[in-house]
């Protein structure tokens, strides 16, 4: 694994913390693990957005479609900007996770609800016309989940939780070479940490230890402290993207995103050697081999008519990158034979390409006031049945969006989409994990955004 582009620790928790506060993240995404869209609209839509919604979500689909943005009515000649748009957008996300196994566990999960937050700006240059700038805060992604009281193939009853968020903040530029082409490149700077607990009290000899990784971070809803007990990282990447006015009714456009290589560090985790007489034992954990995937991504928009306009967008992940994860324990906090002195936990991933379809629509029902939205997204699905992991519950293929947008005065605008994920129910036999042979998991859930926008 290429080695992350990192940050010395103080210094980007320090740089990221009050970002990181303030941005709740999903208990579970709905494309794999990253979110269909960044804003209202987009996800009214389906997520066939990156060249048919215009507001500061383009930063972080496609930056080249930076300069479709409308551009101001009455422009200050004085001032630095002629025409942009600032946004805000706040999402509530609801799981609904069950598990079933051979050892008669029939348990929801908490399915608790979590929120997530986006923002920008962005903005044409007045002094250098075919200039637009942005910069804005995303969710990019995330997963969850709190299974308790599972009966275990020890006698036991125990937990299994996970939790794994990743938030990005971009700065955008975009430039049209000739009228209606434009380029853009949107360098980032990613944040990721995570949880995992596998049957934390349970301990049987050198069949089992359980696992117990950090907890502060997915504490309050998703809303803990960066940086704190959770291995976590701060790496680089960027977007590029280009986008072409064919005609007056028809955009192209093309994008691609940078992979994230994560190497998690500076966590704190215990092993539960009880059964051996060492107790819970308490050890430094990094975790190697976790990659968020690049992305090649393509969009399509038609108005064929002034008050209708048709969105395709279509893109391919390239999660096959990540093959497993080592958990690493070192370090530990009380005595214990050297051969428990450095631990290595080895999850296979062996995950799949994924290819997304997002079919979007949206009908002015009344000119400049008022929007109706709709669309739908299918997704394959990375996981394998052999490799599947209860705590990576995001198997989801088909989706349905609807939504709506009201612009009730001049340069103010509001934007809601309602995104469904339909059940997808897996049975599997991971010979990794403690969970039996026939294993069951069958999630669901759904998003509402709701963006704020101003434009200018």
């Amino acid at each position: 694994m290429a080695p992350a582009v990192r940050m010395p620790g103080a210094v980007a928790v320090a740089a990221l913390a009050v970002l990181l506060l303030v941005a709740p993240y999903p208990a579970s995404a709905t494309n794999f693990v990253n979110l269909p869209a960044f804003s209202g609209a987009g996800q009214g839509m389906a997520g066939a957005d990156s060249v048919s919604v215009l507001d500061t979500s383009l930063i972080n689909s496609n930056p080249g479609a930076l300069f479709l943005l409308p551009r101001s009515t009455d422009p200050d000649p004085k001032g630095w900007f002629d025409g942009g748009v600032a946004n805000f957008t706040l999402g509530y996300l609801q799981p609904f996770l069950h598990h079933t196994d051979q050892f008669g566990s029939s348990r929801d999960d908490e399915n608790i609800p979590v929120l997530a937050v986006h923002g920008g700006f962005a903005a044409h240059v007045r002094e250098i016309p075919r200039l637009t700038v942005g910069v804005g805060l995303f969710t990019q992604g995330g997963l969850g989940t709190d299974f308790r009281s599972l009966n275990t193939a020890f006698g036991t009853r125990d937990d299994s939780t996970s939790f794994l968020r990743h938030i990005k903040l971009a700065f955008a530029v975009s430039y049209e070479i000739v009228d209606g082409l434009s380029i853009g490149i949107a360098p980032h700077i990613s944040y990721a940490d995570f949880s995992f607990r596998v049957f934390p009290k349970t301990s049987a000899g050198v069949a089992f230890s359980g696992v117990d990784i950090g907890n502060r971070c997915q504490r309050n809803l998703g809303l803990g402290e960066p940086g704190s007990d959770c291995p976590w990282d701060v790496t680089g990447g960027a977007k590029v993207g280009v986008a072409w006015k064919v005609t007056p009714m028809v955009t192209v456009g093309l994008a691609y995103t940078s992979p994230a290589n994560f190497h998690f560090h500076s966590g704190e985790g215990k092993l539960n050697f009880s059964s051996l007489g060492l107790g819970r034992v308490s050890y430094d954990v990094d975790a190697l081999g976790f990659q968020w995937a690049q992305r090649v991504e393509a969009g399509l928009a038609v108005r064929p008519t002034p008050r209708l306009l048709l969105a395709l967008d279509a893109s391919w992940d390239d999660w096959s990158a990540n093959k497993d994860v080592k958990l690493r324990f070192n370090n530990p906090r009380s005595f214990v034979p050297d051969a428990l002195r450095n631990v290595t936990v080895k999850i296979t991933h062996d995950w799949k390409d994924q290819f997304m379809v997002a079919l979007g629509a949206a009908y002015d029902v009344v000119p400049n006031m008022f929007t109706v939205r709709g669309g739908y997204n299918w997704a394959s699905n990375p996981l394998r049945e052999r490799t599947f992991d209860p705590a990576v519950q995001v198997p989801f293929e088909h989706h349905i969006a609807v939504g709506a947008g009201w612009k009730p005065w001049k340069r103010w605008e509001l934007d809601a989409g309602f995104y469904y994920a339909l059940p997808k129910k897996v049975t599997y036999a991971n010979p990794e994990l403690p969970y039996g042979t026939r294993a069951t998991e069958n999630p669901q859930g759904f998003q509402l955004d709701v963006t704020m926008g101003y434009r200018f």
